[in-house]
């Protein structure tokens, strides 16, 4: 099962800001020679050569950053708040084609904002241009991108959606930004307003953030290190909504102590004996963390079929996970 594995992938890694930029860009081009220019700068030259004549023909002043892509400041905060390690950051954004057409919003009549982890290490945002753009940016500040190809899906193409070698103008407000402290209190008022609207009654609480409630008692062995464990599970947001659950006559096997479960799930099936029922509900911090943030959201599951990304939780999420232990061996 998918969503239980841990984010042992990793969508960009680098070790400078430049790097960045090339990492998925090495996955969607070969970089062959023909008549002394390589595909990839022939595609970073196209690219630059139609974005500027869209800029020029509609006279629009940019500026275009080191790592190549362009953008104009819409809205300056220069007291603003700036971006550091591992803050959560808030945005609204809207994204289109060059020809205009549409292909994505967020905003805070449809959901937004949405939220993205700065890491410093990795990149936890794709297309990697927006990433590297919304670095720059100070809290309340408003740019306008033009993103070439070549930092953002390449050849990739999804549906009507996205076509080939697709270059993207998106306007983002960079909403709010927070610290890992000022998450953390969020997401744990979510789960307490959650357990009160649910009318869970008494939930115990441990010290690491996972709250557990038994549904019914089992009565056999309860579950060591090393164990081969059977189970069943739903797993849900807060609002109900269903990210993966096991069938019903194929109950997930796996090994106790293993590194690639989320600690808040092995927490909380150590706290079980066999034949249990119980509702695990742990905050990102026991699940999947920051994650990763597609722009657009419809390409999500593509990237996660394609094995560019490993799982389909939105950062930053609380989670629920009804689960059964069914065997313990």
């Amino acid at each position: 099962m998918r969503e239980f594995m841990k984010n042992k992938r990793t969508f960009f890694n680098g070790r400078g800001k430049t790097l960045f930029s090339l990492i998925f860009i090495v996955i969607l081009f070969q970089n062959c020679l023909d008549d002394d220019e390589t595909d990839f700068e022939r595609r970073v030259r196209i690219d630059n050569e139609t974005i500027t004549a869209y800029l020029e023909s509609n006279n629009i002043p940019v500026k275009q950053d080191i790592d190549g892509y362009f953008y104009q400041k819409i809205k300056e905060n220069s007291t603003g708040k700036s971006i550091s390690d591992n803050d959560v950051l808030s945005i609204y954004y809207h994204m289109t084609l060059l020809n205009g057409e549409k292909v994505d919003s967020a905003n805070a009549t449809n959901g937004g904002p949405v939220k993205l982890g700065f890491d410093q290490r990795r990149v936890t945002l794709a297309p990697t241009g927006l990433y590297l753009g919304i670095s720059t940016m100070r809290e309340g500040e408003v740019y306008k991108f033009f993103m070439p190809s070549y930092l953002a899906y390449g050849s990739y193409t999804y549906k009507q959606l996205i076509p080939a070698n697709s270059i993207f103008i998106i306007d983002v407000e960079l909403v709010k930004i927070e610290d890992e402290d000022d998450q953390e209190q969020i997401e744990q008022d979510l789960i307490l307003t959650y357990i009160e609207d649910q009318e869970l009654g008494e939930v115990d609480k441990f010290s690491s953030g996972l709250f557990y409630k038994q549904l019914s008692a089992g009565d056999g062995a309860k579950p060591r290190s090393g164990d081969n464990l059977k189970v069943h599970y739903t797993g849900t947001y807060l609002d109900g909504t269903i990210f993966d659950e096991t069938k019903s006559d194929s109950p997930w096997q796996f090994r106790l102590g293993s590194t690639s479960i989320i600690k808040g799930f092995e927490d909380g099936v150590k706290l079980m004996q066999e034949g249990e029922k119980a509702i695990l509900i742990m905050p990102s911090s026991l699940a999947y963390g920051e994650s990763y943030q597609v722009v657009p959201a419809q390409i999500k599951e593509d990237l996660i079929d394609k094995e560019f990304i490993p799982n389909s939780v939105d950062p930053f999420s609380p989670l629920v996970y009804e689960v059964e232990l069914v065997d313990v061996n």
